[in-house]
């Protein structure tokens, strides 16, 4: 499918995220295959949890239709990990596939080692119809003890499976700020059976920070992409196979669904050529956002707004501004979700921009 200058950023399926991928231009998304993780839907008042499954498995079928719309009919991985039961998890890996299959997408399941055989079904069963494969995430744990991750996966491939099938995927989640965990990890993963065999490998970390409690206000707060460093680093090394890119974008890799109930700074997350910069304002002050884009557009490590949907956003919102202190009541200063979508938008592009300008 794809060699190790390729993009792999993996997101959750929600409305900032559906939107980033669909505004991206064709020439950023042939260097790019994400992974999308869906998550349980927001409970209703006095909606019990028995509910909430049963309203999402309703959805599943729009979901496939969904994914095309946004993503069209290149290849995309599906990720049911972060649902709640395993029942729940089976089925929406099998419905949401073979779906998006029968519409003519190339839907790639992804599993894990310590996945229930009830999941690990479900993706055969895929795989067996689809004729496309699967993509396995191992994660760091996985790592700890190599003789036994050998066993598990001679295991895993003794379902009918060879490397040539499979998608391998190695997330270590967060990075360390020297990027030693990094390291580790990567120098670890090229012990690994047979990897120049797998149809194609990648290694994801994320190094956005879980908050901007460290971030000042009305100051530049430059935070570093540690995982983008660290995977340039060792790409120019020797290796014995080179892994493409993933990332978590401008967000931290461990999702916390009670953090999705907290008002967030109205805050700009910029990504630059190493380092994300972080315009940060206060809750719910969305006329911030305005000051922010007016800020950013005069500085000369903004891409322009012809760079990104992203940055056309950014650009629109900075001229709203004079308009807007002028007269506060009107509308346009954007929503955290709009601002959220223009951040990843940007990043996306601008990573899958740096991956194809490499030697």
């Amino acid at each position: 499918m794809f060699n190790s200058k390729h993009y792999v950023p993996i997101l959750k399926w929600k409305r900032a995220e559906q939107g980033a991928l669909m505004a991206l231009g064709e020439k950023h998304k042939k260097n790019i295959t994400p992974l999308v993780q869906f998550v349980m839907p927001k409970n209703k008042p006095q909606e019990q949890l028995e509910d909430v499954i049963k309203r999402f498995e309703a959805q599943l079928t729009e979901i496939s239709v969904k994914l095309i719309d946004v993503w069209g009919l290149t290849p995309i991985f599906v990720d049911v990990s972060l649902l709640f039961s395993t029942a729940l998890k089976a089925k929406a890996l099998k419905v949401i596939s073979l779906e998006g299959h029968r519409l003519g997408g190339i839907f790639i399941p992804v599993v894990h080692l310590n996945d229930d055989e009830q999941i690990i079904k479900s993706a055969l069963t895929v795989v067996k119809e689809t004729k496309k494969g699967l993509c396995l995430r191992l994660i760091c744990s996985d790592l700890s003890n190599m003789t036994e991750l050998n066993q598990n996966i001679t295991k895993f491939l003794s379902g009918g499976l060879g490397e040539k099938d499979v998608d391998l995927l190695i997330d270590i989640k967060e990075t360390e700020k020297n990027g030693d965990k990094y390291t580790k990890y990567i120098n670890l993963s090229q012990s690994i059976p047979g990897l120049s065999k797998w149809r194609t490998f990648t290694f994801a970390s994320g190094s956005f920070p879980v908050d901007l409690s460290e971030c000042k206000l009305d100051e530049e707060n430059l935070i570093p992409r540690i995982d983008w460093k660290s995977w340039k680093e060792h790409v120019s090394n020797k290796l014995q196979r080179k892994p493409a890119f993933a990332d978590y974008t401008i967000q931290h890799p461990i999702y916390k669904e009670v953090t999705q109930f907290f008002h967030p700074t109205s805050s700009i997350k910029y990504t630059l050529e190493d380092d994300w910069l972080i315009m940060k304002g206060k809750k719910q002050k969305f006329e911030l956002y305005l000051a922010s884009a007016a800020e950013l557009v005069k500085d000369k490590r903004f891409y322009g707004e012809n760079f990104s949907d992203g940055d056309k956003y950014i650009a629109e919102k900075a001229k709203h501004f004079e308009t807007y202190i002028k007269n506060p009541t009107i509308k346009g200063t954007g929503s955290t979700e709009t601002w959220l979508k223009a951040g990843i938008n940007h990043h996306l592009a601008l990573v899958a921009h740096q991956i194809a300008s490499l030697p």
